[in-house]
């Protein structure tokens, strides 16, 4: 890497540091480091929220998918799930998390509405959850840094982890938020100008182009296959991404960038129109069919193309390096880690907030000041980041397989068992008995699942269905272990 690109790395991650700094204000309490105070206008949450997904992962691995032999732009099927999982958690979610009174996690919503120890329970399959789901985005973000500047990856990862603890640290989830909505800009700006620049550099018309992606089914958008072993379906892309987004609705980071909102109309909106922020994806997407075109009129080295067996995520990182301008490609780095950055930093703040709110404080050191739990927020904060880095380094051994399914199929053990547990939650079905039982019945159905050979985007649909079905069969079986909806319960509901 240059050392053009490195001092215009550095001039980005300083600027984005000290502006989301001054964006942020003046931290008064953990309230306001963890909640923002309901202090932040509805258009920065709505792009922080959209960020948040736009990991690495994306930037790299959707463009690698599609630039492999037999890929294609079938993600998009999984786009328009994500799109749709965003306006159903507005419509499901926003209301009662809002208006809620008393709680500071989607834990303490959970014990309230159904029983303490379900709370409890849900709370670590969450923490485990966000570890596993934020590990392998840390890792996609060491190694295209450890691609591109021949660092060792142990050390990408360590400098990655150490800007989003620096931004968590500086005010919480109001510096996640606004660092969120400027690193939004410098990677839409990067995807922008790779379809500018790669276009320009293709020695062929677009209509030649077009029929080229045409003739090698890169085009293809829908598979309407019915058979539960294919990946990228219609069924599996749009049912998978609504669970998935009904899992993510229990994360304490849902319930930050809620509450964050200046009033609850204002977060309908936030998550609402972050659907329509997706359209990042579809352009990431024309990245990896630029790609294509280039590299079918300029042939990739014989070694290269036997890397790209092994590793194939690396093509759009070698694209960066051999031919993007230097200085430009300080700029293309700088947006790969802010999407990588903006993930950590959303994790980190949402695991620190339950482990001072709902462990410490309760169950470890209780009665202590404000000023205390802030600090051992911030030293939670480092805590989780150790944890993110090392299960980031072993989750490398596991790359050959792509990191785009490797992202998609890691949380989907744990997804279906969320999904079941905030949607009992939302209606208030079933106590902690039923719960369990649910619960194992679900593990059960994604391990068979496995075992026969079914897309990962099926697990927590076909799991998180069945364990609200049979807590609820239990429940109705058994009146005296139904909860029961309050006159304020309906409220809510509404």
């Amino acid at each position: 890497m240059n050392n053009i690109d490195i001092i215009v790395m550095i001039i980005m991650a300083i600027a984005v540091t000290w502006l989301g700094h001054i964006l942020s204000g003046s931290i008064k309490n953990r309230s306001s480091f963890f909640q923002a105070d309901g202090s932040l206008p509805w258009w920065a949450v709505s792009s922080s929220i959209i960020a948040t997904v736009v990991s690495s992962v994306t930037f790299v691995s959707v463009p690698a998918a599609i630039f492999s032999d037999g890929g294609n732009l079938m993600y998009f099927q999984v786009i328009v799930g994500l799109m749709l999982g965003k306006v159903l958690v507005a419509k499901m979610f926003v209301k009662p998390f809002y208006n809620s009174v008393g709680i500071d996690t989607t834990y303490d919503y959970i014990r309230k509405r159904i029983d303490f120890r379900v709370g409890d329970f849900a709370m670590y399959l969450g923490l485990s959850l966000t570890l596993v789901n934020t590990s392998v985005k840390l890792l996609t973000t060491g190694l295209v840094l450890s691609v591109i500047s021949d660092w060792d990856l142990v050390y990408c990862c360590l400098a990655v982890i150490a800007f989003s603890i620096l931004w968590s640290w500086l005010a919480g989830i109001k510096t996640v938020i606004w660092t969120d909505f400027l690193l939004f800009i410098v990677f839409l700006i990067g995807a922008i100008f790779a379809i500018i620049w790669t276009v320009l550099l293709i020695d062929m018309s677009l209509y030649d182009a077009f029929l080229m992606l045409d003739k090698e089914a890169k085009l293809v958008l829908f598979d309407f296959s019915t058979d539960p072993k294919t990946t990228y379906t219609i069924w599996a892309g749009i049912f998978g991404s609504l669970a998935t987004n009904i899992a993510l609705a229990s994360s304490q980071g849902t319930y930050q960038r809620v509450k964050a909102c200046r009033s609850e109309k204002e977060a309908q909106k936030a998550y609402i129109f972050s659907a329509a922020f997706y359209f990042v994806h579809i352009l990431i997407m024309g990245v990896g069919l630029a790609m294509t075109v280039f590299y079918s009129v300029t042939p990739l080295p014989v070694e290269v193309s036997n890397m790209l067996i092994e590793q194939p995520d690396r093509i759009f990182p070698y694209f960066i390096i051999n031919e993007i301008p230097v200085g430009i490609t300080g700029v293309f780095i700088a947006a790969i880690f802010a999407a990588g950055i903006s993930s950590l930093d959303s994790a980190l703040a949402e695991a620190a907030d339950i482990t001072i709110s709902n462990i410490y404080e309760r169950k470890i050191n209780p009665g202590m000041s404000d000023a205390h739990y802030l600090l051992a927020s911030r030293i939670a904060l480092c805590i989780w980041g150790g944890l993110f880095f090392f299960l980031a380094i072993y989750f490398s051994r596991f790359t050959s397989e792509g990191l785009l399914n490797l992202t998609f199929k890691l949380p989907n053990y744990l997804f279906g068992a969320m999904f079941g547990t905030i949607v009992l939650a939302r209606y208030k079905i079933g106590t902690f008995s039923s719960y369990l039982i649910g619960l194992f019945t679900s593990f059960i159905i994604v391990w068979f699942l496995q075992d026969a050979g079914v897309s990962f985007f099926w697990w927590s649909p076909v799991s998180g269905v069945s364990f609200v079905a049979i807590t609820w069969l239990i429940s109705r079986s058994k009146p005296e272990l139904s909860g029961v909806i309050t006159k304020d319960d309906k409220e809510l509901l509404l």
